[in-house]
């Protein structure tokens, strides 16, 4: 999923937390990770804006199928409170809590969805109000070891389209960040900042523009130079061009 998309049918404009957008809602952490001994966490909403607004918070268990996304309602997580008011320059507490005590034997992982909703007494100056969605990735550890994300990647084209595919084998997802592609003598930057995640055992795809003609004899060695949680890391990417 993009840092930014566009939702026309609802409206919507959605963030990634882990971004820097100027809003009036600010949300402290901007993630969410939970051992196997503990049962929640709070999390701090500010209302930095001049007017009332309200913070609405839905919980999707997260998962990665095809290389694209796949969200669907869960109640593994409660929101407490689930939709909450905030006033002008003020503060909303929001308790995020296991429904289970039982822990996963492998990382879950999670999206929470915060909706900014207009104070009841707004008055609509158009047909379409826009809001704003902001999105906290939520990962829950099981016992133990947390293990580490390996990563293996390829570009290819897939209907048309170039893909970069990352597909992370390991036991621990892998935030990926600052990506650049190098083959054949020349350096290609993907992204600035955070691209995506690989969950664990899982893959993910994300469409990138057509390599130069120098890597596409089949004979340039490609390398990929990005950010994983936090660490510099350079690795092969196979080319199937």
């Amino acid at each position: 999923m993009g840092a930014l998309f566009r939702s026309c049918l609802s409206g919507i404009l959605i963030f990634n937390l882990e971004a820097a957008f100027p809003a009036s809602l600010e949300i402290t952490p901007v993630s969410v990770e939970l051992d196997a001994s503990q049962n929640g966490q709070v999390l701090t909403l500010r209302n930095s804006g001049t007017q009332a607004l309200y913070a609405q918070v839905r919980i999707y268990a997260w998962n990665q199928a095809a290389g694209d996304e796949q969200l669907t309602p869960t109640r593994d997580l409660v929101a407490s409170p689930p939709i909450a008011p905030i006033p002008p320059g003020g503060a909303q507490i929001v308790r995020l809590m296991r429904a289970g005590q039982a822990s996963s034997p492998r990382e879950m992982s999670y999206r929470l969805f915060i909706d900014e909703l207009p104070a009841e007494n707004t008055t609509a100056t158009s047909s379409v109000q826009f809001r704003f969605r902001y999105s906290v990735p939520v990962f829950l550890y099981p016992a133990g070891e947390r293990g580490a994300p390996d990563t293996h990647w390829s570009l290819e084209t897939r209907d048309g389209k170039w893909l970069l595919n990352v597909s992370n084998s390991g036991a621990l997802h892998a935030r990926i960040s600052d990506v650049t592609l190098t083959g054949a003598g020349v350096r290609v930057p993907v992204h600035t900042g955070l691209l995506g995640y690989a969950l664990a055992g899982r893959e993910r795809a994300w469409r990138v523009a057509a390599p130069p003609p120098s890597w596409r004899g089949g004979d340039a060695r490609l390398d990929a130079t990005a950010n994983i949680n936090g660490k510099l890391v350079t690795t092969p990417v196979a080319f199937e061009p």
